[in-house]
């Protein structure tokens, strides 16, 4: 797996740290499926303004893909939202919207910093997906068949008897410890791999770090992200040998999150942004199979985001990251188990093993939006399947 002619110097590519804790056209209607598809500036649906959202765009993350496509297709005008872009991440970003000062809205990176400001307080609600899984565990070129199963996705023993590495709360490792831990390891053994003086794990300050040690055969499996794993692939001698989300399908990496209170008193400009978001998904969807419009949603987020365009095309389309734009109430539930038990939140105010996250997400805007758009668009099928995600993972 390659990132196609992509330089392979050392953080070239690298996104900023909130990504790792925590990234056209007008629109006519579509007969065959009701989607968007005119050409940029065109608009042929007008609706009175809602009202405005600040959303968090942050400089160069094409995680948030979908919502720059929702933007620059010019479909958030059209549903009646006005958003305004801003560049503004982490706890300085959770805090502009717990104090409701008029600074941010909404946060569409990240996930754990969420959670620790729930616990510090702040009265928050997760409303809808950005991106889902985006893992992977890795091995130096010809390793990686020792360490899978053919019974489990990984070897088990394998992998907990091997040096591990990777930087500090990297949710590959979350995710595969969880695993290994539903799958038969006890706690007490993980817990003696990870201790830092005498244990099997070495902690390393950035990702290419991480590919640096397995290519010296100072670790044996490390635990990246899967745009580094693909990016320092070829210049670090490495392979994967296993996707995380195949050890916890659709995992949340990135999850969309507002105060409470802007929420509940704004629904209805939330419903408007949310069915602009799920028809930029649909639009998005549809470069899978289209050319056409592959190349057009990668223009829109290369110009945007200032990245080459070949690398936004494997990021996009080439297994880097999955899009998904579902709240994804499961998903969050089983996350803060795996990460609550690999200590990554041991330090919070509140015991998140016994804390129900669900008083903290509100799925109705999303919902609403759906519902409207399949009322609209009734012989659509991306509408269809997103309700039969949202029935199953809600």
């Amino acid at each position: 797996m390659r990132l196609k002619n992509i330089t392979k110097k050392a953080g070239v590519f690298i996104l900023t740290a909130a990504l790792a804790a925590g990234i056209a056209g007008g629109c006519g209607k579509e007969s065959s499926s009701g989607s968007s598809s005119s050409s940029a500036g065109e608009s042929s649906k007008k609706t009175e303004n809602l009202g405005t959202l600040n959303v968090s765009f942050p400089t160069g993350n094409i995680r948030v893909a979908v919502n720059i496509l929702a933007l620059k297709l010019g479909y958030f005008d059209e549903e009646g939202v006005k958003v305004n872009p801003v560049n503004l991440g982490g706890m300085n970003a959770l805090t502009a919207i717990n104090e409701g000062n008029g600074q941010l809205d909404i946060l569409t990176a990240g996930f754990v910093p969420d959670l620790q400001a729930i616990a510090s307080g702040y009265d928050l609600k997760f409303i809808a997906g950005t991106a889902v899984e985006g893992g992977a565990l890795i091995a130096k070129k010809g390793n990686a068949d020792k360490f899978k199963s053919d019974s489990t996705k990984i070897d088990l023993e394998a992998v907990a008897g091997a040096q591990l590495g990777f930087v500090r709360n990297e949710s590959a490792w979350v995710v595969a410890r969880q695993y290994l831990l539903d799958n038969g390891i006890s706690n007490d053994r993980i817990k003696e791999i990870e201790d830092e003086k005498s244990g099997s794990i070495k902690y390393y300050e950035e990702p290419i770090n991480t590919a640096q040690a397995v290519q010296k055969g100072e670790i044996e499996v490390g635990f990246l992200p899967m745009e580094f794993a693909l990016l320092y692939a070829d210049a670090y001698d490495l392979e994967i040998i296993v996707p995380s989300g195949e050890l916890q399908p659709d995992y949340v990496c990135c999850r969309e999150v507002t105060s409470a209170k802007k929420y509940n008193e704004n629904k209805n400009v939330f419903t408007a942004y949310e069915k602009a978001r799920i028809r930029a998904f649909e639009y998005y969807k549809k470069g899978e199979s289209d050319n056409d419009v592959k190349k057009k949603v990668v223009d829109i987020i290369a110009e945007y985001s200032g990245k080459e365009k070949d690398y936004v095309e494997t990021y996009l389309y080439g297994g880097v990251t999955k899009y998904a734009t579902d709240p994804n109430t499961n998903g969050i539930v089983a996350y803060v188990k795996a990460a609550y038990n690999s200590g990554l939140l041991s330090s919070a105010a509140v015991d998140f093993s016994s804390y129900d996250i669900k008083q903290n997400i509100d799925t109705s805007a999303y919902k609403e939006a759906l519902e409207s758009l399949i009322k609209d668009n009734p012989d659509n099928s991306f509408y269809k399947s997103l309700s039969e995600q949202y029935s199953s993972a809600n």
